[in-house]
């Protein structure tokens, strides 16, 4: 038993001095931003009254001109949403964009799907909102509930649309953490941290 016991502690003494005298190196972390763009479903014009009968009757001035057509609305401007933020190390610059593109590419196809889910499907939209508030939906009282049940219907219609792109920023990386070869980690000065208490 001793002899394993020694055996383990000096295993672990060598591992302890092989990390120690490894110099650590610096790694790579990027970032990028998941975005999606959307456009809102314009609204229908309202009903155009109708005009004036065809036949006049004796004795009537002509009949008022016929009621125009109002101009279309304009159409909307593309929306976009800033979905979340991603970030992933390498060992280098290199290794980190290539970890950052396998996760932008994941999360691409979860904001396509979040974008057709809020913005082209009305029903998975007020499913999601109504599931979100359920425990609240259930604490209150009939009428409320009511009030409630349509104001989030009526969030869902205003926000109808189409889904146009998911966009991935340029990825941004910087050196972090560790210290170059041969150098050592900086140490913190013990009197000025005995002098602040």
């Amino acid at each position: 038993m001793r002899v394993s016991f020694s055996r383990f502690a000096l295993v672990l003494a060598l591992t302890g001095i092989s990390f120690s005298a490894t110099p650590s190196v610096a790694e790579f972390r990027c970032a990028a931003e998941i975005s999606y763009r959307w456009v809102k479903t314009p609204e229908d014009p309202p009903p155009v009254p109708p005009g004036p009968p065809a036949a006049l009757e004796k004795g009537k001035k002509d009949p008022a001109p016929a009621p125009t057509r109002p101009p279309p609305p304009p159409t909307p401007e593309p929306a976009m949403v800033k979905m979340m933020g991603i970030e992933r190390s390498g060992a280098d610059e290199a290794a980190a964009k290539a970890a950052l593109q396998v996760e932008a590419d994941k999360q691409r196809i979860r904001a396509s799907d979040l974008c057709k889910r809020d913005h082209e499907s009305f029903g998975s939209c007020l499913a999601t909102k109504l599931n979100n508030r359920a425990s609240v939906l259930n604490s209150l009282s009939f009428k409320t509930r009511q009030e409630l049940e349509k104001a989030l219907s009526d969030e869902c219609k205003r926000q109808q649309g189409t889904c146009i792109s998911v966009e991935v920023s340029e990825a941004k990386c910087s050196e972090v953490g560790g210290t170059k070869a041969g150098g050592s980690p900086p140490v913190a000065d013990k009197k000025a941290d005995t002098k602040k208490k």
